[in-house]
């Protein structure tokens, strides 16, 4: 009786049948390395307490991809389950002039979640375009195709980053704050052209404020939540009440801010009785970046100005890396924008009281794009096809149901200027020069890719194509196989 018992355990879906859907909640920081994370990195002198405990009570990756070292193609590959080299992203990041990234038919992730009855919200950075081909020409009318047409049945978004000079939000389908004696704006709008403003260091507690009302609205049915704060991206500028609170300057004090919103959305959760029947997913569009942007610090709108925060975010992140020794990526080589591995790996936690055992940790291959097929995996819910072409179902890691075999073996990662890297098993090929691209296939560089064991190196010192050349042409070939099938599930 016992084997029977245990055997339609293993047939009953991750949700059982008639109980309440669990929320989820995707936290995506901005330019967070593991080294920005107590819990990824020991030696840092930030403090990261809540996305410490979050770890400590779900399960922290140790080997966590983002698919793009830069904002958007990420972002693409989370909702889409695509690698961004899929779309009109594999060659440069999304711009305030750039139309929509993802196709309207599309099964998103939001979409997918939608049609299974829940509410479902992006609130903070979109980097992913508007409108059609051409983009958005007049900014005072509505604002279409955009997030509510892949699934999201409210956005609050900040159009690329807070450092865009938009001065406002894009609400749902119209800018927020428009005087209504606007009706052409060719242009992002100027402060006089608008009845409020935002405030560089005061979006990220906004968005969170936001985050935790959606959740209150909707308590009683389930939700999904993007919230895509804006920490550590430029500017840094973090709201007064953690300037000063760092050992490593005005860039450890925005890292604070940003575990004190992680640690609202959980301490919301708790308040609302809502914890245990909550996925809460945390990680980071890239790694870390190395310097300050050159639009640091300038033509920044603050509430408040303490602490000389203006002229600090100039040069923030350098400080934080000559004067104090911040390693924003560990001990990774490279940062945000290369195809090293401090370009793309990233902290990536998930949390599901009672379904996720408490204080584990994988070293499983992951991807932002999986979360697609993996958050279909643990609601027990089909992913239709052909959705996800990129996003492999990794709930059995998360409920530790798999074998020790690992479910996923290769990522396709890339750089802003299309630069690819490869992972297979603990392998890795980083390319020099991108590759010629025509229409949807892809032919790769004929210089000689570099090879890695990350294994063994995973600070990519040693480079072995010379080694094993056999290994670079077997990768190779299984890379432009999946570069040029369209998916690789």
């Amino acid at each position: 009786m016992k084997t029977v018992i245990g055997l339609l355990a293993l047939l009953i879906p991750c949700v059982a049948l008639g109980a309440r859907k669990p929320n989820v909640i995707f936290i995506l920081s901005d330019d967070i390395g593991t080294g920005d994370i107590k819990c990824y990195y020991e030696p840092s002198q930030v403090r990261t307490p809540n996305i410490d405990r979050l770890a400590a009570e779900g399960m922290r990756f140790t080997q966590a991809y983002a698919p793009g070292s830069v904002c958007s193609p990420s972002r693409y590959a989370l909702l889409s389950g695509c690698y961004p080299c899929r779309g009109p992203l594999r060659l440069s990041p999304a711009k305030s002039t750039s139309p929509l990234s993802i196709d309207t038919d599309m099964v998103t992730l939001p979409r997918f979640l939608k049609n299974i009855g829940y509410r479902t919200a992006h609130i903070g950075k979109w980097h992913l375009g508007y409108g059609q081909a051409g983009g958005i020409t007049n900014w005072a009318r509505e604002i279409h195709p955009g997030p509510n047409e892949i699934g999201f049945d409210y956005h609050l978004g900040l159009p690329t980053n807070h450092n865009d000079n938009f001065k406002t939000y894009v609400e749902n389908d119209k800018l927020l704050w428009l005087k209504e004696s606007i009706t052409e704006l060719s242009e992002k709008p100027v402060a006089s052209q608008l009845t409020h403003i935002r405030y560089d260091d005061e979006v990220d507690s906004t968005l969170t404020a936001k985050a935790i009302e959606f959740m209150k609205e909707h308590r009683s049915e389930p939700f999904f939540i993007y919230l895509a704060l804006v920490a550590t991206h430029t500017h840094i500028t973090p709201h007064g009440n953690f300037r000063g609170t760092s050992e490593i300057g005005q860039l450890g004090d925005y890292i604070h801010e940003l575990d004190f919103h992680v640690g609202e959305v959980m301490s919301t959760l708790e308040r609302l009785g809502l914890e245990d029947d909550t996925i809460l997913f945390f990680s980071s569009d890239n790694g870390g970046a190395r310097n300050d942007h050159s639009s640091a610090g300038k033509n920044l709108s603050l509430r408040d100005g303490s602490h000389d925060v203006a002229e600090k975010a100039k040069t923030a992140k350098t400080m934080a890396r000559k004067k104090f020794g911040h390693r924003t990526n560990g001990d990774l080589n490279g940062y945000k924008g290369s195809n090293f591995e401090g370009g793309f790996r990233v902290p990536l936690i998930v949390r599901w009281p009672g379904h996720i055992k408490a204080g584990t940790e994988s070293s499983q291959l992951i991807t932002l794009a999986d979360a697609l097929a993996t958050t279909s995996g643990l609601l027990g819910e089909k992913l239709p096809d052909p959705a996800g072409g990129d996003s492999f179902d990794l709930s059995p890691v998360l409920l530790g149901s798999s074998s020790e075999k690992p479910i996923r073996r290769t990522a396709i990662l890339q750089t802003s200027r299309g630069l690819l890297a490869f992972r297979h098993d603990d392998w890795k090929l980083r390319y020099r020069k991108a590759p010629q691209w025509s229409g949807p296939n892809a032919k790769l560089p004929k210089a000689d890719p570099e090879l890695y064991d990350l294994a063994t190196d995973p600070s990519e010192m040693t480079n072995l194509a010379r080694k094993y050349p056999e290994r670079v042409r077997q990768m190779q070939r299984i890379l432009s196989d999946l570069l040029n099938e369209g998916r690789s599930r």
